[in-house]
C-alpha cells in the first residue's frame, strides 16, 4: 500500500470487540468481523480494505470476544499489506481481567501507545459494516471544520432510525443534538420521512479525546464522549452518500449479502492478492447445477436427478449459503441463511410457513437461520442427503420453484 503523507500523524482504531448477539448461532464461536461475507470475504475486510486504499499507514484493531480466527485472518490477509509494525493488534485481555469496558475504554487502554507514535487525530472506524469509502475527505473535512470531533452519517428511513445513533444537524455543519438509539427519532429539517443517522466513523483530535478520557466514567462514543463533544459545541457532521450497511442482525445480513450477489456489486469489494486467488478457487465449475430462466429467475436442478419431476427441482428465493453449505433435490428456501457447513436435507421447505419454523430454526425479523444443531433437533438429518452445490457457498436472489 502507499501510506498517504498527509495522515502521518493520524492512527486508525479499528473496533473489533463485539459479539454481535443479534446474530444469535452464528457468533456461537466466532466475532461478528470474522464471519463470513459474500461467498469470498469476512465482514472485516471491508473497514480493512479501505483503511488501506486511504493510505492510513498506522492501524489498531481492537479485539475481544472469541478473536482468534479474527487474529489469524489479519495476519495472513491484511499484515502483509502495511508497512511492518503498521497493523496492530491489541485485545482487551491485556486490558485487565473486565477486558475493554466499552468502544472509548479501548483508546483509554492503548493511550500510551498511542502518546509515544504522536498521533494528533485518531479515526475511529467499526469493523463490522459493510461499505467502501475514502477516509482522506472526510479527514479533510474534520480539519477544515476546527471541531473536535466529526462524526460521519447519512440519511436512513425514519421507522429504522432507533437502531442508530441520530443526528440533530446544526449551523455550520455543527451537532445540535445527539441521542443514542432513540424510540422517537428526529426527523431531518424538511425531511420528515427520513433521519440523519451516525455510521459509526469519527475523526477525533487525541489531545481533547486523552483528556476526556481522563474521566473513568467516560467508557463509550455513543453513550459518552460524542455527547460531551455536542454539549461542548465541539462536534461536527460529515454527510456521506454511499453505500454503507450494518449488518449486525440477520436481515442485514441477507440483505446486504444478496446486494452483493444479485448484480453488480453495490461498492467495491475488498480485494487483495490472496483474496482474488480464493475467489478463483471458489468458482463453482460450470457443470454443478444446470441453470435456466423461469419467471425473471433461476430454477436449480441437481444433475443427480431427472428433469421429468418438478418436485425436485431447489428452489432458493432471496437465501443465503454460506461457505460449506450445502442443499438437496427439491428443497425450497425462501430468505434464509443456511449457517457454514449446514446441510440442508432432500425435500425440506422453510420460509413458508413461520409459525412452524420458529419451532425448528431461529427467526429473527424477516430471516430465519438454519444450522446443523438444529436440523439435529429436528430429526431432519436421517433423511438421506444428495448434494446439489459442490466446492462452497453460492446464493440466487430470485429463485422460483419449477412449474
Amino acid at each position: 500500500m502507499s501510506v498517504t503523507p498527509e495522515l502521518n500523524h493520524t492512527v486508525a482504531i479499528v473496533l473489533a470487540g463485539g459479539q454481535g448477539t443479534r446474530l444469535f448461532e452464528l457468533t456461537g464461536r466466532d466475532c461478528k468481523p470474522a464471519l463470513p461475507f459474500a461467498r469470498f470475504h469476512r465482514i472485516v475486510d471491508f473497514t480493512m480494505a479501505a483503511l488501506a486504499r486511504s493510505g492510513v499507514g498506522r492501524v489498531m484493531v481492537g479485539t475481544q470476544y472469541r478473536p482468534e480466527t479474527l487474529t489469524a485472518h489479519l495476519r495472513e490477509v491484511w499484515d502483509p499489506v502495511w508497512p511492518e509494525g503498521g497493523l496492530m493488534l491489541r485485545d482487551g485481555a491485556a486490558a485487565g481481567p473486565a477486558g475493554y469496558r466499552g468502544t472509548a475504554d479501548v483508546l483509554r487502554a492503548n493511550a500510551a501507545e498511542l502518546d509515544a507514535m504522536g498521533a494528533r487525530e485518531v479515526l475511529v472506524v467499526a469493523a463490522d459494516h459493510v461499505y467502501s469509502m475514502d477516509y482522506r475527505g472526510f479527514i479533510d473535512a474534520h480539519r477544515e471544520s476546527g471541531a473536535k470531533l466529526t462524526l460521519a452519517a447519512m440519511p436512513v428511513p425514519r421507522e429504522d432510525a432507533g437502531r442508530f445513533g441520530i443526528v440533530t444537524d446544526g449551523p455550520g455543519h455543527r451537532i445540535a443534538g445527539f441521542a443514542e438509539k432513540p424510540a422517537k427519532p428526529t426527523a431531518i429539517y424538511g425531511d420528515p420521512k427520513q433521519s440523519l443517522a451516525s455510521l459509526g466513523i469519527y475523526v477525533i483530535d487525541w489531545p481533547w479525546l486523552r483528556e476526556m478520557l481522563a474521566d473513568p466514567k467516560v467508557l463509550d462514543f455513543g453513550e459518552d464522549v460524542i455527547p460531551l463533544a455536542v454539549h461542548s459545541g465541539e462536534a461536527a457532521v460529515w454527510r456521506w452518500d454511499g453505500y454503507w450497511r450494518d449488518v449486525g442482525t440477520l436481515d442485514g445480513l441477507r440483505e446486504s449479502w444478496l446486494d452483493f450477489e444479485a448484480g453488480p456489486p453495490p461498492c467495491r469489494r475488498p480485494l487483495v492478492p490472496g483474496m482474488k486467488v480464493r475467489m478463483q478457487a471458489a468458482t463453482l465449475p460450470r457443470d454443478a447445477f444446470n441453470s435456466s430462466v423461469n419467471m425473471g429467475g433461476l430454477r436449480l436442478m441437481s444433475p443427480m436427478v431427472g428433469s421429468g419431476n418438478p418436485d425436485r427441482w431447489t428452489a432458493l428465493d432471496r437465501s443465503v449459503l454460506m461457505p460449506g453449505a450445502r442443499v438437496s433435490p427439491g428443497v425450497r428456501l425462501t430468505n434464509v441463511i443456511v449457517a457454514p457447513n449446514t446441510v440442508i436435507p432432500h425435500g425440506l421447505h422453510i420460509g413458508d410457513d413461520p409459525e412452524e419454523d420458529a419451532r425448528w430454526f431461529r427467526v429473527s425479523g424477516d430471516t430465519t437461520l438454519v444450522n446443523s444443531a438444529m436440523l439435529a433437533r429436528r430429526g431432519a438429518l436421517r433423511t438421506p442427503v444428495f448434494s446439489l452445490f459442490h466446492g462452497g457457498p453460492t446464493l440466487h436472489r430470485k429463485v422460483q420453484r419449477a412449474q
